[in-house]
């Protein structure tokens, strides 16, 4: 069945349909912040109102601003109260992300508790050689062998992780 042959289920009126069509181009042209996206309000804001931002935003917000590429505004996000382990988590394994950001996870204890967060940092090619071998202990068997197979991580993660893998393995057996 075709558009031209569907019955419409009311008649509409052309004075109607020609007042609804005129204040859509004024609304286009000039929306109220409060009608703005998200992503649109945090495009127009500088670095300091980003930052404030980071303190009251939500999660969609945040996710948002940890995608910036100012550090001030990373840094921001990341000692906002409302942050999750799951944000932080994501943070961990981003590849878009600076090694400073990385360092101040790898310092934060409540955070390195989490393992999918330990997992994620010893996993990111930008995370410290020194962190990522800290951590490696902590990992899992499992994971350190996907770890010696990874070709994304730098390759004394990679070689340590079939160290410390087999070296499990031998004890075990």
């Amino acid at each position: 069945m075709n558009a031209e042959q569907a019955p419409s289920p009311e008649p509409v009126e052309p004075a109607e349909t020609a007042g609804a069509a005129e204040p859509a181009p004024e609304v286009a042209k000039a929306k109220p912040e409060s009608e703005l996206s998200i992503f649109q309000l945090v495009q127009r804001m500088n670095v300091a109102a980003k930052v404030k931002f980071a303190f009251r935003a939500d999660k969609e917000g945040r996710a948002l601003l940890l995608k910036e590429t100012s550090r001030l505004v990373v840094m921001a996000v990341l000692n906002s109260p409302k942050i999750t382990e799951q944000e932080i988590e994501m943070v961990a394994k981003s590849r878009n992300v600076s090694e400073e950001v990385l360092r101040v996870i790898a310092r934060k204890r409540e955070w390195i508790a989490n393992y999918a967060i330990r997992l994620g940092l010893v996993g990111n090619p930008k995370t410290p050689i020194a962190i990522a071998l800290t951590h490696m202990n902590s990992l899992k068997t499992r994971d350190l062998g996907f770890l010696a197979k990874d070709r994304g991580v730098p390759e004394a993660i990679r070689l340590a992780a079939q160290r410390l893998a087999r070296a499990r393995l031998e004890k075990g057996a």
